[in-house]
Order: structure tokens, then C-alpha cells, then sequence
């Protein structure tokens, strides 16, 4: 979908109330959970091009709210965010293209790649450190178009933090061997082959460090890969598109690997006054640790650096496939429109324990304690049924849209309808996210 296509269908949208040209992480987790089936700017993550799909805007929130809070006690979320895109055109006064756009992004946590980074690691000399939250958090980007309106782009992200954390007093003190780091580079393209058919490939190289064994950035290894691609299939027909996608990932971190495969197919189809969307995916993920230990008592995962010359990997193999589908459609104004979405995986999962772990793992001391897998099996797994991230099985939420400038996005808690209201306190919104163009 190049930017006439984005552009023309955000004006046939902006008609109907729904404005999907511009939309926020909010939709996306209320309405599907994943954007691999539908263009929407949180696309510019998967593929820095799309970039110039979405120039000239402002997107800024709150972040995530998913903490439990005490009732009287009062927790802002924790990780906001804002930045916007900017383009200015370099072809004729009729055409949109060429055209250049620049970009940045301020705070937002790179959750694909966080997910990687375990709570504690112990060092050479035996001290357990906390690993740090990474402060720097700031995405760029540079994208240009051709004549035809085929878009390129290029990304970067840093996340870092060394030698120091939060303290008691909640600023930022010294603190040894504090590190941990985030890094990745990547290039995408947006191709229009026909008015029928278009495709995105992006390919990003990422470097995922923590702990104080780790600093040199060029240590052997420890570089993942990131693959990405997907294609537009315009369908009369449905009046909508058909989307094959994939998705592949190479995860090098300190005593993590990871080889993650994901292709699937779905469809968008623009209804009266709304939207939808369905997607399936078959899934493959292997992962591989040693000396990542999950501590039952506090509910952390360590690793243990200090055995790298004698590896002993654990192995844990999902195989299965992923439903997912969304649906938003204007209700009572031209300016409301709710949203609900979900995904369901159901995976195959092996578990392998290396013989050197099996006794560690079922020691009798008092301290519960294991890898990615306790024990060897088999058995079925799913993602999280409610647990109000963006992973678990259904999301509701709710947008505004004002005069196709100022559109506001929410994520509704999932337990607000069945809240007691004479209970106590709670949250009403799990994420609130905000954009406007110009």
C-alpha cells in the first residue's frame, strides 16, 4: 500500500468517521493485537518506508497501564512517549512525490527486543546487579519516495544504560556494573508493482547486551537478524486486500538464542462505516538458554555469566498457529467509533532440559528454582488469556476522531464492565494514545 493508496484510502475513511490513515498503538491493542494484516502507523516499526505513508503528524501517550495499584494509591504508566514525522515534497506542484521525511520517536520501549533482557545477571566475581531499565529510548528515521510513490526507509533505535539506575530517592544514581543495552539498524522498502499489488520487505540488524561481562559492543557474536515481509493484494471483490505475510527472527543474546518463523496469510476489508480484518499464521519458535534461572520466591529471571565456557542448553520448541482478527465501525456520531479484536495461539511445545540442569532443577533446599523448561515433556501452550497486555486473547477499546486532525485512541481496561463500583478504586484504560497531522 504506497502512499496514493494510504492517501486515498484515508480520505474514503475520513468520510465514514473511521481514520485509519493515522491511528496509535491504543487501536492496534484493542482491535487485533498485531498490525501484520493492516497498514497503520504503527507500521513504521515493522518497516522504516512506511514512514512516508504517515508524514507530516504528531503521535504522542501515556504508555502501557497494567500495573496493579493499591486502592487510594495513585501510579501514573510508567513509560510515555512522543515524537512525529515530517516531509517535504521535492516533485511538482501536482504530485506528492518524490519526497523526503525525517522522523523521531522519544521513550518508546522496543518490546520486541526487551523481552530479551533478563532482571538480573550475575557477574565474574559473583555479584548479583539488577539489570537497569535502558533511559535513552529514541527511534529516527529516514525515508524518501520515488516518482511512482515506491518508498524507502531507514531506522534506527537506542535503548541503553551503563553505570547507573534508579534509586530509593527516584533519581538516577551510580550504580556498578549497571548495564544494559539495545541497538538495531534497519532498511525497508515499500514497492508498488501495479495498482494491484504491492510489497514491503525490511531487514534490521539488532545487538542486545547487559550485564558487565558485555560492554564491548563487537564481543563475538550476539547479533540478531530481523526479517520482515508482506504484500498487498488489492481485491475488487471483497473491497478489501489479501495479505500474505512473514516474519523471521535470529535472537543471539548473552545465553539466549532464539530462532523464531512466523507466515500466515489474512484479508482488510473497508465495510459501511467501519472495518475489519483476519488473520492466520502458522508459528515455529525454538529457544535455546543456559544459566537462565527463574526464581519462583521473587518472580525473577537471572543469568549466571560466569558459566559461558560450559554451556549446558536448555531447548524449548513451540509449533502451532495463531488466529487473530479486528473490527472497529463508527457508532451514534460520525466521530465515535468503538474497536474489539483478539488473537488465539494454540502451539505444540517440547520442553528439553540438558541432564546437567535436571538435578539443579529439583534440588530440595528450600529454593524453587528452574530454566525456560522445568522438566522434559510435551504439551499444549497458548498466549495469555487476561492478563491486560497486548499478548492476551481480546482487547475493546474506543476512538475520536475531530475533524480528521486530532484522533484520540483508547484501550479500555478488560474488567472494566465487571468492575464493583463500590469496591475501590481502579484503572478505566490500559492505554491512551493520541495523534495529530497537519
Amino acid at each position: 500500500m504506497n502512499l496514493k493508496t494510504v492517501a486515498a484510502v484515508g480520505t474514503a475513511f475520513g468520510i465514514l468517521g473511521v481514520g485509519s490513515a493515522f491511528a496509535t498503538f491504543a487501536r492496534i491493542e484493542s482491535m487485533g493485537k498485531n498490525t501484520t494484516y493492516i497498514m497503520d502507523d504503527v507500521s513504521i516499526f515493522d518497516n522504516a518506508a512506511n514512514i512516508n505513508l504517515y508524514s507530516n503528524y504528531l503521535i504522542g501517550e501515556f504508555g502501557p497501564y497494567t500495573d496493579r495499584v493499591e486502592v487510594g494509591a495513585n501510579r501514573d504508566p510508567q513509560h510515555p512517549n512522543f515524537g512525529g514525522i515530517f516531509s517535504i515534497a521535492v516533485g511538482g506542484d501536482n504530485n506528492p512525490d518524490p519526497r523526503i521525511s525525517i522522523g523521531g520517536l522519544f521513550g518508546r520501549i522496543n518490546t520486541e527486543l526487551a523481552q530479551y533482557l533478563p532482571d538480573a545477571v550475575i557477574g565474574d566475581r559473583g555479584t548479583r546487579t539488577n539489570v537497569p531499565e535502558t533511559v535513552t529510548n529514541f527511534d529516527g528515521f529516514f525515508g524518501w519516495t520515488l516518482a511512482n510513490g515506491s518508498a524507502w526507509g531507514l531506522h534506527v533505535y537506542i535503548g541503553t544504560q551503563d553505570g547507573g539506575d534508579k534509586g530509593e530517592d527516584g533519581n538516577y544514581q551510580v550504580k556498578d556494573d549497571a548495564f544494559a543495552s539495545i541497538v538495531q539498524a534497519d532498511g525497508g522498502m515499500n514497492y508498488q508493482f501495479s495498482n494491484y499489488f504491492d510489497l514491503e520487505f525490511s531487514l534490521a540488524l539488532a545487538r542486545i547486551q547487559y550485564g558487565p561481562e558485555h560492554h564491548n559492543f563487537f564481543d563475538d557474536g550476539n547479533f540478531s537478524w530481523l526479517i520482515k515481509s508482506r504484500a498487498f493484494f488489492t481485491l475488487d471483490a471483497i473491497n478489501g486486500e489479501l495479505v500474505p505475510a512473514l516474519n523471521l527472527k535470529f535472537i543471539d543474546a548473552p545465553g539466549l538464542d532464539e530462532k523464531h518463523a512466523q507466515v500466515g496469510v489474512g484479508i482488510n476489508v473497508a465495510l459501511d462505516r467501519g472495518f475489519f480484518w483476519m488473520g492466520l499464521d502458522f508459528i515455529y519458535n525454538k529457544r535455546k538458554a543456559h544459566d537462565w534461572i527463574f526464581d519462583v520466591a521473587s518472580k525473577t529471571w537471572t543469568y549466571d555469566s560466569r558459566n559461558e565456557d560450559h554451556k549446558y542448553w536448555d531447548e524449548r520448541t513451540d509449533i502451532g498457529g495463531m488466529i487473530s482478527f479486528g473490527i472497529e465501525r463508527n457508532i451514534w456520531w460520525d466521530w465515535f467509533v468503538i474497536r474489539v479484536g483478539g488473537q488465539k495461539s494454540i502451539l505444540y511445545t517440547d520442553c528439553n532440559v540438558h541432564n546437567k540442569n535436571i538435578d539443579r532443577y529439583k534440588k530440595d533446599d528450600g529454593k524453587k528454582e528452574y530454566g525456560i523448561c522445568k522438566d522434559d515433556g510435551n504439551f499444549f501452550s497458548t498466549n495469555p488469556l487476561a492478563d491486560g497486555t497486548s499478548r492476551d486473547h481480546v482487547g475493546f477499546g474506543f476512538g475520536i476522531n475531530i475533524e480528521e486532525k486530532l484522533k484520540i485512541d483508547v484501550t479500555v481496561a478488560e474488567d472494566l464492565l465487571f468492575r464493583n463500583p463500590f469496591q475501590g478504586e481502579g484503572r478505566l484504560f490500559s492505554r491512551i494514545s493520541a495523534t495529530y497531522s497537519f
